[in-house]
């Protein structure tokens, strides 16, 4: 029997769903950022109903596991207000796509959208290079250390000279003689490539310190960062007991808020 992920009974939902912007949503998740947290970065910016449904300690293996398509979260449930239409989505790629299409975080036309996706791939393949060679290894010190080293003389320096050079030449920022960008990768408005670098800021930083990643050092991409925090949908979002409850287990768990 198919999924019921991939039931073909989800396309009414679906076309019910796609367009709207009042649905509520739940974003099934471990109490930490990581693979959720554009998902819900996503829907703070956006304004959306939206709510963590954490698993309690021990009981995801034994109790969820199974019932995920592919045995691993987030996932997300969005839901009619109404209740009488829901859309089940999993993988992180395909929920923060979905919501970015959703709430206009994909530009006006599809070259924007395309150019938009090269950015956030890019964003995406560093934020992996982190957590896998950093802040996973972080129990190891020997390790940790050998690799920051590697990702300080090539990886990282090379990442921030590309985004820093493409956020300084976004077109919008450009005319309006802005030398250092305008806190946005494509127009004057937030895409889903801003929202993996604003999240990414900060964790680099944890690598880097103030040495190549700040607001003097790489103002363009500070910019991004200060205007998703100036977002007041965000800085509602931030203000919460969850989100300051899910930031402290972040910290325990990967090192950095």
């Amino acid at each position: 029997m198919v999924h019921a992920y991939f039931s073909p009974a989800q396309a009414e939902s679906y076309n019910h769903l796609a367009s709207r912007t009042d649905s509520k949503f739940e974003v099934h998740y471990f109490g930490f950022h990581a693979l959720a947290g554009t998902t819900r970065s996503i829907l703070a910016v956006a304004g959306a109903d939206f709510k963590s449904a954490i698993p309690a300690e021990g009981t995801w293996a034994a109790e969820h596991k199974a019932k995920a398509p592919f045995g691993y979260m987030p996932l997300l449930r969005e839901t009619s207000p109404d209740g009488k239409h829901t859309l089940l989505i999993s993988e992180s790629e395909a929920i923060e796509r979905y919501l970015a299409r959703k709430f206009g975080l994909l530009g006006k036309n599809g070259y924007e959208e395309l150019i938009i996706n090269q950015f956030v791939s890019s964003n995406s393949g560093m934020a992996m290079n982190l957590v896998q060679k950093f802040f996973i290894v972080r129990d190891n010190a020997e390790l940790q250390a050998a690799n920051k080293a590697k990702l300080l003389e090539g990886p990282i320096p090379s990442w921030i000279a590309a985004h820093e050079k493409h956020l300084r030449e976004n077109p919008a920022a450009v005319a309006k003689g802005l030398k250092d960008g305008n806190g946005h990768y494509v127009g004057e408005t937030f895409s889903l490539a801003d929202v993996k670098m604003a999240g990414l800021v900060d964790m680099v930083r944890v690598v880097t310190g103030d040495d190549m990643v700040s607001k003097e050092k790489t103002p363009a991409m500070w910019k991004v960062k200060e205007a998703m925090e100036a977002s007041p949908s965000v800085k509602a979002w931030k203000a919460t007991p969850e989100f300051k409850e899910i930031s402290e287990r972040n910290f325990q768990f990967m090192g950095f808020y």
